[in-house]
């Protein structure tokens, strides 16, 4: 459906995109919303646990992101700033509607391609990410937040204070101390 309407949108940066959002063109912002739908979802489900409460904050961090979008200035990737506006979205769903359950990180996997020739890799890939995702279930919100922005995400320090609002030295000592927790507990296992 929506790779045939774009795909000659779905080619282009998410520079080039966002200069068409701000010239009125509404495809580009639904070529933007497909390519980050995923992210943003995964971001809001670290937050919520009510399936309906996660779509609606999807399409409110969209709408958000939309009516700023002409304020981006790009000093920070789109996808950075987008994570933040969903973590802010989220946060204040949360606050309001007090959805305080946290969802720990999803099936890494959809993160992840994988050669589908050889099925052992894989098997062994999900056996990996299954214990982790149990792992990570047992650490503390934040210290789980700073290893999946730090090692699913692949994001910078700079990223991941840019996205939590922490300081570096808060963002570095989160994650010595997240990786020796989580090295606790799969040692326990």
């Amino acid at each position: 459906m929506y790779a045939r309407s774009g795909s000659a949108y779905a080619q282009l940066t998410d520079e080039k995109l966002i200069t068409l959002v701000t010239m009125n063109q509404q495809l580009a912002f639904t070529t933007l919303m497909h390519r980050y739908e995923r992210l943003v979802a995964s971001v809001v489900q670290r937050y919520l646990s009510d399936p309906e409460a996660v779509k609606e904050v999807v399409q409110d961090t969209f709408l958000r992101a939309y009516r700023a979008l002409p304020d981006f200035q790009g000093k920070s990737k789109f996808s950075t700033w987008l994570y933040k506006i969903a973590i802010s979205a989220a946060i204040s769903r949360m606050r309001t509607r007090r959805y305080a359950a946290w969802q720990p990180i999803e099936e890494a996997m959809e993160y992840h391609s994988y050669d589908q020739t050889d099925h052992a890799l894989h098997f062994e890939k999900q056996d990996t990410y299954f214990h982790l995702k149990n792992a990570m279930r047992r650490l503390d919100q934040h210290d789980a937040i700073a290893l999946e922005l730090f090692y699913l995400r692949e994001q910078s320090l700079e990223e991941i204070v840019q996205l939590t609002g922490w300081t570096t030295s808060k963002t570095k000592s989160r994650l010595c101390r997240a990786r020796t927790k989580l090295r606790e507990v799969l040692s326990e296992a």
